[in-house]
């Protein structure tokens, strides 16, 4: 159970969220047999390769294939243009996703910049979006992301990698950040990992959301950098000596996070380590596989099983028919986490004890949504096109898929 102001206040109407803001250079039609890429595969667990659904720093690729930082993208690309830049990031996103739907709150994302022109591509983006983008002073380049993309991955269900560069996330000053930020209604820590000052400080980050009486979401992403650091330990979340998650109103991980966050072969011990860590609410994706939603005596959160929630069927079945309206899967795990923030503000203004598994479903038509488009941040054309673009996919959901599931739970040992 989270601890810190737990009295009622007035709803401010606010998300505010910090962690990672970048710019992707989507790679959309790799393969990833091709031979070019052999000498960037990982051989074994944290030693600089490249693997499929993880992420790596690109310093420590250049390192592990030997050749220059510099040429390092032209290497793997084999010098073509990307096919799309887009602004990403599991903190960004997000919260792009909640302006565009929750048009009746403000919502803030605090990133850090140096002000320098690297910059400028990210900026230009920023502007044509209804997010409060907060810029706060630090040194360093533009972080970047090269996202490679393999569509036949997977039998066709397509999988990715990505090679970072933090350049400025690895700078930032947490004291830098304000309290407007800790005084939101909801504050998203988004992918972290890919800010290590903000990651290590984690657990006095969250303590001072609920100092100020907030709901703290974490939203994780491949630990690579403590992954190199010991791929046998159990990835910290916080530092080792203050863990955040006594702090944490709800964790939304994928599977393997949930698994190298706990140290655990298994879900049923990972979950038995995150309840004896204090953390009673959570939620973990499996890509094209079910998500399962999960809380226990959370003061937040009604008593959930442990649930098995099926992908849209609509989207399936929609893409199917339409192949050509496919982009990537770029994204969907960023936009699923704004969806699950979508619900928890507009259950925050009906109610004081929320549903996981409805907060669930937004986050998976959300999630789904961004399998129509090339990178994951969507920028509309019109106020109003997301949401209408959500509408059919919602609607699907909560009137078909959910009551059929109805009373369903995954037992002990059926994960």
């Amino acid at each position: 159970m989270t601890e810190g102001n737990k009295g009622k206040r007035s709803l401010k109407k606010r998300i505010s969220g910090a962690g990672c803001s970048l710019l992707d250079y989507l790679y959309t039609d790799i393969s990833f047999q091709d031979p070019r890429l052999e000498p960037f595969w990982s051989k074994e667990p944290g030693d600089g390769g490249m693997s499929p659904g993880k992420l790596v720093f690109a310093a420590d690729l250049a390192r592990f294939a030997g050749v220059s930082e510099e040429i390092l993208q032209d290497s793997l690309s084999g010098g073509i243009e990307a096919d799309k830049v887009n602004l990403g990031g599991p903190a960004i996103v997000p919260l792009v996703h909640c302006s565009q739907i929750l048009t009746d709150w403000e919502c803030s994302f605090y990133g850090f910049s140096s002000g320098s022109e690297d910059f400028a591509p990210l900026n230009a983006i920023v502007e044509k979006l209804p997010v409060n983008y907060v810029r706060l002073p630090s040194p360093g380049a533009l972080p970047t992301t090269v996202v490679l993309s393999d569509p036949g991955h997977h039998c066709g269900a397509g999988e990715r990698t990505f090679v970072n560069r933090l350049g400025a996330a690895d700078l930032v000053d947490p004291e830098a950040l304000p309290d407007e930020l800790f005084e939101g209604d909801i504050v998203l820590w988004g992918g972290t990992g890919l800010v290590p000052p903000l990651h290590d400080n984690l657990g006095e980050l969250s303590r001072r959301v609920k100092d100020f009486g907030g709901i703290n979401v974490v939203g994780t992403v491949y630990d690579f950098r403590n992954e190199a650091k010991s791929p046998v330990d159990p990835w910290p979340l916080g530092s080792r000596e203050d863990p955040a998650y006594r702090w944490i109103d709800l964790l939304i991980c994928d599977q393997e996070e949930a698994l190298r966050l706990s140290g655990r072969e298994t879900l049923e011990e990972a979950l038995t380590f995150f309840r004896d860590s204090g953390l009673y609410s959570l939620v973990i994706t499996r890509g094209k596989e079910e998500t399962l939603v999960y809380s226990e005596g959370s003061t937040l959160f009604g008593d959930c099983p442990l649930t098995a929630m099926p992908v849209s069927s609509y989207v399936d079945s929609d893409l199917a028919v339409h192949p050509e309206r496919r982009g990537d899967t770029t994204g969907c795990g960023d936009n699923f986490m704004g969806g699950v923030l979508t619900s928890l503000a507009r259950q925050l203004e009906n109610r004081d004890r929320l549903d996981l598994k409805t907060a669930a479903v937004e986050g998976i038509c959300a999630g789904g949504l961004a399998l129509y488009s090339k990178g994951g941040c969507f920028v509309e054309s019109r106020p109003g096109e997301k949401e209408a673009l959500m509408k059919p996919i919602r609607t699907d959901y909560f009137s078909r898929i959910l009551p059929a599931m109805d009373g369903e739970a995954v037992m002990e040992g059926g994960v």
